[in-house]
């Protein structure tokens, strides 16, 4: 059980016992008073909390347990997000640095278990390390929800956000491992089962285009640049339709890559020229000279 508050805590106890609020407060407050004490609007007298919580089959300890457990687990997904955007941003110091909390604090959830050996396998993958020892990291951290997987085929398996991202991942460490192969195959896999799901949820339209940007490098690697277009271009829609536009402009170098390999740099310096200067404006500079770069050598541009 994961809540803010204890009214939270009260509403949750309630509709598992399958009481109204009326049936609850019946000879002990009013159904008012539920209604206020649930909204966080009132806080129960000590006779009255112990009344409502003897009906509910719980006790004040056993709150006092759950709140303190799920301010607990607050902390630690909130140190969890935390590294992520210390990874995306390339803070890999600090990112390290709260990984060592986060060790400390997963006690014997699972799930939190999961959630830690993620970021420690993105952490590892972002510095260059070993990448088999990130594979066996990452297979460590998907065994905790899923034991039996079979990664070449999972057509029928509903996979949550944190295990959609495990995969997408492990793709990228593939990659890294000089078997791009596999690498492509499980996100094509990943990617199908993806479109299965339907889910409107954010985080799955953010799993889909990295995934999709992900085999779009990986297929240009192998020079399968038609194929690799295909996927550059889904990226590029739905960071657009999805109004997550956080990976854009590096979306749209691939693509203005794939245009001069694929013949056509008139459309690879369109592109250079219109994301150039957005670089720049969200303070992306560093990423703007590599592609300052990219367009003196493979296209003779001297000005931007």
């Amino acid at each position: 059980m994961r809540h803010n508050s204890l009214g939270e805590i009260i509403r949750s106890l309630r509709k598992k016992a399958c009481l109204s609020q009326e049936e609850l407060a019946d000879g002990i407050c009013s159904p008012v008073s539920i209604s206020r004490i649930e909204n966080g609007a009132q806080m129960p007298s000590g006779t009255v909390l112990e009344a409502l919580l003897a009906r509910l089959g719980t006790s004040t300890y056993q709150i006092c347990d759950i709140y303190y457990r799920s301010e607990k687990q607050q902390a630690f997904e909130q140190e969890a997000e935390m590294v992520g955007r210390a990874v995306a941003a390339g803070k890999m110091d600090e990112a390290k640095e709260r990984l060592v909390y986060l060790a400390g604090s997963t006690g014997t959830d699972s799930l939190n278990m999961q959630y830690f050996l993620m970021l420690d396998a993105s952490v590892k993958l972002a510095e260059g390390a070993e990448p088999e020892k990130t594979l066996s990291i990452l297979h460590q951290a998907l065994a905790q929800t899923k034991s039996s997987f079979d990664p070449e085929d999972f057509r029928g398996v509903l996979l949550s956000v944190r295990e959609a991202n495990i995969l997408n991942i492990m793709a990228a460490a593939l990659f890294r491992c000089g078997r791009p192969q596999e690498a492509i195959r499980l996100g094509e896999e990943l990617m199908s089962s993806l479109k299965r799901h339907k889910s409107g949820l954010q985080e799955y339209q953010i799993i889909k285009i990295n995934l999709a940007f992900n085999l779009a490098q990986c297929l240009e690697k192998e020079g399968r640049y038609s194929e690799a277009f295909i996927y550059i271009q889904m990226a590029e829609e739905l960071s657009l339709n999805g109004f997550e536009q956080a990976l854009l402009p590096e979306i749209e170098f691939g693509k203005a890559k794939l245009y001069h390999l694929l013949g056509d740099d008139g459309a690879c310096e369109a592109i250079i020229r219109a994301i150039v200067p957005y670089m720049e404006l969200v303070r992306k500079t560093e990423f703007a000279g590599i592609v300052r770069s990219y367009a003196q050598k493979e296209l003779g541009i001297t000005e931007i």
